[in-house]
């Protein structure tokens, strides 16, 4: 049982918040956020080396009942506390009062006009005789874009990366500690204009933010004033939990697996119709339409489970920050898509009750889609590390089989994509960018996938919950094992089938290994929970008509 069970439970966290004001669901969400903080009491030590208490943080499913409270947390904990932990001196009052809450710590970083290429932003922190520095915001470009530094009750402060120019040279791309407001007032020079909503998430007061020529103390500066010999590795280091936070991201998104599978497996069970066969009511679980794709999340998320924590143990013995950042992204990379199909198909089997907001599964997609594209888009930390793969400079983890289906896909795509590098002169040219970019995210989980299956393995998961997630995941690259190994479509059909059948018996026990039932809210999981709903829905009638005290329904 996870330590937020209880808290999970309160009101705190049981509001109906679909009728509040966006302004309520977004102050609902501080106040979340403060409860998760303080009943995990993390120290800045915890978040700096990511100890098994701040993995505990990362893998409590309640960050998934308000993915705005996650986003805030996130922020607020890792990117900004975190990347002051790194620079400690003279910032331990600061950091006292930010892990107390009595702060709002904020991390700008990405400017509007450069997005993943945050090497170049424009924003500037120029050196002052006085010994000041000066904050910047050039152009609507260098706009930072996305976090909340909008007023929302406690003072503000954030970690500004700028380009650091003293006595007119550039000495690179450095982070300053900017106040942004008191609570209600912004500081001057700061302007912060509020984005509009993203869609089917919770409620962020994310914005764009802008300085004019806004002055802080020399001690703002978080490192030296000098230019580093590698002014890219600074930077690199000085980002660092950029890095922390996808491992987070890919923590949460196992989280909104565990969830979604319980969801849709309750649904499935009392969803009852007559099957048109014997003219007898009938669970929709019990057809093979609806038992496959929920068997199936169920059995990539109890895989992935397992391979969470294969991922903390490679990454706490990675070593150096880049085979480090190489766990992450193969991590995140396996992942995501398999969160995003999952809450996609598990939507769906769930048919229309599966659109609103109140059974979670809808928020939870739109969610994890931000996740996939925070601290570190898929995509684009596939593409650097499966060109660091290729090129030897990242090592993935030994192979527990190198001769089963998983390690022969790994390694025949691997050596493949090398081939075509080798006979190149550079990595970087045209013919390479076409031929070997649009598969690098596919390389990624080829990996992830086979080191999933190994860690479950180790870890003693059901065997025909792994022979279900090998058939899952062959079915990715279907025409590969049908070419290479022979597998063709009705064996890897039969794969398939088998797994279910050896596991649809087992439905019972596989809920109760999600061990995700505190954390569910959805009133589509029982008849209880949905009478319940119903009762405290707005109501519209005409004259003095009774409205039942009971409904009903199998809706």
């Amino acid at each position: 049982m996870h330590k937020s069970a209880a808290l999970a439970s309160t009101p705190l966290f049981h509001t109906n918040s679909t009728f509040l004001s966006s302004h309520d669901r977004v102050a609902l969400s501080y106040d979340r956020t403060r409860a998760i903080g303080a009943l995990h009491a993390l120290s800045a030590q915890d978040i700096l080396t990511v100890s098994p208490k701040y993995w505990e943080y990362l893998r409590d499913p309640i960050h998934v009942m308000d993915g705005a409270a996650a986003t805030l947390l996130t922020i607020h904990l890792n990117l900004c506390i975190g990347t002051i932990a790194m620079f400690p001196e003279g910032k331990e009052q600061l950091l006292k009062r930010l892990l107390a809450f009595e702060l709002s710590g904020q991390y700008c970083l990405t400017e509007v006009g450069h997005g993943l290429d945050a090497y170049h932003l424009e924003t500037t922190a120029t050196l002052l005789p006085t010994g000041e520095l000066e904050i910047n915001t050039p152009n609507e470009a260098a706009a930072k874009y996305m976090p909340p530094t909008t007023p929302a009750g406690l003072p503000g402060i954030a970690v500004v990366f700028a380009r650091l120019l003293v006595n007119g040279q550039d000495r690179g791309v450095k982070p300053v500690l900017v106040p942004l407001h008191d609570g209600r007032k912004m500081h001057p020079g700061v302007i912060s204009k509020l984005l509009s909503p993203r869609g089917g998430s919770g409620p962020v007061d994310h914005a764009l933010t802008y300085f004019r020529h806004v002055r802080v103390p020399g001690s703002s500066l978080l490192g030296s004033l000098e230019k580093g010999a590698d002014p890219k590795g600074t930077f690199a280091h000085n980002i660092f939990r950029v890095v922390v936070g996808t491992l987070g991201m890919g923590t949460v998104a196992l989280s909104m697996m565990r969830i979604a599978s319980y969801i849709a497996t309750k649904y499935s069970m009392r969803r009852i119709v007559v099957d048109s066969f014997t003219g007898k009511p009938k669970p929709i679980m019990a057809f093979s339409t609806q038992k496959t794709p929920v068997l199936t999340a169920i059995a990539q998320t109890l895989v992935m489970d397992a391979y969470c924590t294969k991922v903390h143990q490679l990454w706490s013995t990675g070593g150096s920050s880049l085979q480090q950042h190489f766990v992450a992204a193969v991590w995140k990379a396996t992942i995501v898509p398999h969160s995003l199909s999952i809450l996609s198909s598990l939507g769906d089997r769930c048919g229309a009750q599966g659109l609103f907001e109140v059974n979670q599964i809808s928020m939870m997609h739109a969610d994890v889609r931000g996740a996939s594209i925070a601290e570190g888009d898929t995509l684009g930390i596939s593409i650097r590390f499966a060109i660091e793969l290729i090129l030897g400079k990242v090592t993935p983890a030994p192979y527990l089989n190198p001769g089963s289906l998983l390690s022969r896909h790994e390694q025949q795509w691997l050596s493949e994509l090398r081939s075509i590098v080798k006979g190149s002169k550079t990595h970087r040219s045209n013919a390479i960018e076409s031929s070997i970019l649009p598969r690098c995210q596919e390389l990624l989980q080829a990996v992830g996938h086979r080191i999933a299956v190994d860690a479950a393995v180790e870890l003693g998961v059901d065997p025909a919950v792994v022979d279900l997630y090998v058939a899952s995941v062959v079915k990715q690259d279907s025409a590969w094992y049908s070419e290479n190994l022979g597998l063709t479509q009705e064996k890897q059909r039969r794969m398939e089938r088998d797994a279910v059948d050896a596991l649809y018996p087992k439905l019972e026990s596989l809920l109760e290994k999600l061990a995700i039932a505190d954390y569910v809210n959805a009133p589509i999981v029982s008849d209880e929970a949905w009478v319940s709903h119903v009762r405290e829905l707005p109501v519209f009638q005409s004259g003095k008509a009774a409205v039942e005290d009971s409904v009903q329904s199998r809706l």
